[in-house]
């Protein structure tokens, strides 16, 4: 039945459309009754009307410093842990962020050489955190009568596999709350989503930029530079670029995955972020497999191929950090939207025609 919000929104967009004169956006406008007509059609059968209708019940508010349901030890201790232990999440991935360098590297500054043991010692100490962590919400689960979120609650236990996943943990009741600096409890949204997005994109930005100097450096002006200022520490200088950056990446990439329902999408969209991201660790699986050979040879290739995919993850940081540019610009960003706009369309003839031959095939059965 047509709601009076339904009548209202009608009556507008009916005296917009009077009001309309260009040519293009009336071309559009039949397109748009053309597909109404489809949907409208598909409406009438129960197995399709809740897919159909499912853009309405997208909610795109933002909705911030929420109050979470403690009606348990459960709820209370998930809701009291969830600032310290997304703060230690932050701490455990800048970590992580310098093993993975230290582990890239192949002429890895003395600092780094130094300090790799330090690494490990605070890995080790933060993964004792999470294993705490997750025994005692093991242990409150059994005592509580509170139902848990089933895929909150694997997901935890996927946190015990890499601890910074739980930057992007929800509540353990619902699973539709997470915690964020300066929002404390947020609902998970669509509106959420794109304001974290729009939030991330000139951080980002400058962030990506600090490749440029690194490539120029590296590639280039490597031998100059520590002829001209002895007493500066370059390898250590561009290994800390390098951990911010990756840091950086990974964060967002963690952040943004975690508030959004099409996680599938989101990868093959942002895949340059997810190369960026996980590179450093096929370097790392060749080294631990090498490193139990005990022959020069393959030590060797394991540095050439540490070498070629540092290479490889630095050229991907700049094609990010140009592509992120190109999105700022006015005139780039008009050519991209219209070139969705173009694709989608093709797409989208496609999909009603398939949504013509779904209905045709119900109004037989």
């Amino acid at each position: 039945m047509m709601t009076e919000d339904h009548e209202d929104k009608k009556r507008q967009i009916i005296q917009k459309i009077e009001n309309i004169q260009h040519p293009f956006v009336l071309k559009r406008l039949e397109k748009v009754i053309e597909e109404a007509d489809t949907y409208q059609s598909l409406l009438a059968y129960e197995a399709v009307r809740e897919v159909l209708l499912a853009e309405e019940k997208e909610d795109h508010s933002l909705q911030t410093h929420l109050t979470v349901p403690r009606q348990s030890a459960l709820s209370r201790y998930d809701a009291g842990a969830a600032r310290p232990m997304f703060y230690l999440s932050a701490f455990m991935l800048i970590v992580t962020g310098a093993w993975i360098t230290a582990i890239t590297e192949e002429d890895l500054s003395p600092v780094f050489t130094r300090n790799l043991s330090a690494l490990y010692w605070l890995l080790g100490i933060g993964y004792l955190f999470f294993i705490g962590d997750f025994l005692t919400l093991l242990f409150l689960k059994f005592r509580s009568s509170e139902k848990v979120n089933r895929r909150e609650f694997y997901f935890r236990m996927l946190i015990l596999v890499f601890p910074p996943f739980r930057i992007g943990s929800r509540d353990i009741v619902s699973g539709q709350y997470i915690w964020l600096p300066f929002w404390h409890w947020s609902l998970v949204t669509e509106g959420l989503f794109t304001e974290l997005k729009k939030r991330f994109i000139l951080p980002m930005i400058l962030i990506a930029l600090l490749i440029v100097p690194v490539l120029i450096i590296e590639w280039k002006f490597m031998d100059e530079v520590k002829e001209e200022w002895p007493n500066l520490n370059v390898d250590l200088m561009l290994e800390t670029i390098q951990t911010i950056i990756w840091t950086a990446f990974t964060f967002e990439f963690l952040l943004m995955i975690s508030v959004t329902n099409e996680k599938l999408k989101y990868c093959k969209k942002n895949w340059i972020d997810l190369l960026i991201i996980l590179l450093p660790f096929v370097s790392f699986l060749r080294t631990f497999r090498f490193s139990q050979i005990a022959r020069l040879k393959y030590a060797t290739r394991s540095f050439k191929l540490r070498g070629v995919i540092t290479k490889t993850r630095q050229g991907l940081v700049f094609v990010d950090f140009i592509r992120r540019i190109l999105k700022l610009k006015p005139e780039s960003e008009l050519r991209r939207l219209q070139k969705m706009i173009r694709e989608n369309e093709k797409e989208r003839k496609e999909l009603e025609q398939k949504l013509k031959e779904a209905a045709e095939r119900l109004r037989t059965m």
